[in-house]
């Protein structure tokens, strides 16, 4: 079978022709199959970020915690978490399930609350508290229920967004029901920008 494989010569007419384009079809079909799949493959890898980059992972996390905020000559503000992220980066701590209370001089509390989660600038202590919100201030004897609220820390601001609707309950029994609250702790002063309804009892 060698020996005739060896003395097998192809004739030089047109059948040889055709055999030797066919034969450098397919080889060209092969290598052009092997490009493709080639390309296929640093497609589908570039449609897969691996790089970790594009997570953002906190510098520190705490669980079941405390933060205090405050300044020097400033009464401070504790906070007890679930968990705190905080992120040095953009001077933000997220926390879950917190609860917060700051102290008077006679060391009780003039301002204790809780929310589902918030989001505190590390820098100016100014928050945005989200979900189930109870704020409640002793020397004006109120309580604020909300779902979102921003929290200015400087100003000792508590404000709404325009169409969310805000709760408060004050002087023992009177409530009062509205939208786009704003309220000064400085000055005592608490507004609605919408028609608010309540029950006032005297």
């Amino acid at each position: 079978m060698i020996d005739f494989l060896r003395n097998l010569r192809l004739p030089n007419g047109p059948r040889a022709g055709i055999l030797r384009t066919m034969s450098n079809k397919g080889f060209l079909g092969m290598i052009l199959a092997l490009f493709v799949l080639s390309l296929s493959s640093c497609t589908m890898e570039t449609q897969i970020p691996l790089s970790a980059e594009t997570y953002d992972f906190p510098d520190i996390s705490l669980m079941q915690a405390t933060y205090v905020l405050g300044r020097s000559g400033e009464s401070p503000l504790t906070i007890t978490a679930d968990e705190i992220a905080i992120f040095e980066k953009t001077n933000q701590a997220k926390l879950k399930s917190l609860q917060f209370s700051q102290l008077d001089q006679e060391g009780e509390a003039s301002l204790s609350g809780r929310a589902d989660s918030a989001t505190v600038n590390t820098k100016t202590y100014d928050a945005q508290l989200f979900g189930n919100i109870l704020v409640t201030q002793k020397e004006e004897d109120f309580t604020i229920e909300a779902e979102q609220l921003l929290w200015l820390h400087d100003e000792q601001i508590l404000q709404s967004t325009e169409e969310s609707t805000i709760r408060i309950l004050f002087d023992g029994g009177q409530t009062l029901e509205g939208r786009g609250f704003k309220g000064n702790l400085k000055t005592g002063t608490y507004e609605f920008t919408k028609q608010s309804q309540g029950v006032l009892l005297k």
